[in-house]
């Protein structure tokens, strides 16, 4: 059996909307609500928190709680802190996420994960999910391959882009969501204020002590009842 987890890559240092992951949603504040999300997936064994040494106290309490250990690196040099992860937990297949995504698609990360086994692929993903709401499963010696070959501050900085710049070399498997749920045109992630003012409205509407469930989301948005 394959050892798999979801590595959730965070910090503080936001330049466009700092200590963002400690800001609040109706039920808990933006990390809290990725972490329960995460967690809520069934074929990972857990998740991983892969942040820096300064944004770990001010986590790890709650990180704690969650039951999600956490490895400290590089603030941006963040593929050196995925291997580190890799090699901790001797990861075969790694659910990256990021902790900006407060509507993670649960669903998705188990599909994208018995998919990413079925094909044998290196990088399995869903691009035409919602923006913010899908995930990438890599391959845990790919990464590691990576770490050895890539110098480029861009590409240890975004993990997987040494993948698709030399896509001849890797297989990526690029999943088809259901029909419903392909909007690649909205955006759901946190990385602006008006991100944020958008997403605590869409908890203050739809948020009923469990997470929200995506298609929710996306038919609150198409009637929409979203403030602007």
């Amino acid at each position: 059996m394959e050892n798999d987890y979801t590595v959730l890559q965070v910090r503080l240092h936001s330049k466009r909307l700092p200590h963002k992951l400690l800001l609040p949603l109706k039920g808990g504040t933006i990390f809290e609500h990725v972490l329960v999300r995460l967690a809520a997936a069934v074929i990972p064994k857990g998740v991983v928190i892969a942040t820096t040494k300064d944004t770990e106290p001010l986590i790890k309490e709650t990180a704690d709680d969650h039951g999600a250990p956490i490895i400290t690196g590089s603030e941006n040099d963040v593929l050196s802190r995925f291997v580190k992860s890799v090699r901790s937990f001797n990861i075969d297949n790694v659910v990256r996420a990021t902790g900006d995504n407060p509507l993670v698609s649960i669903e998705y990360i188990d599909r994208a994960l018995a998919l990413h086994k079925a094909s044998g692929a290196d990088l399995t993903t869903y691009p035409d999910l919602p923006y913010g709401t899908g995930i990438e499963v890599i391959k845990g010696d790919i990464l590691c391959e990576i770490d050895r070959l890539s110098g480029d501050m861009y590409e240890r900085e975004h993990i997987t882009q040494y993948i698709y710049r030399n896509e001849n070399r890797f297989f990526i498997e690029r999943g088809t969501p259901d029909p419903s749920l392909s909007r690649p045109d909205l955006k759901l992630t946190v990385d602006t204020e008006d991100d944020y003012k958008k997403m605590v409205d869409i908890y203050e509407k739809l948020y009923m002590g469990v997470p929200i469930k995506l298609q929710e989301v996306i038919s609150y948005l198409d009637k929409g009842l979203v403030k602007s």
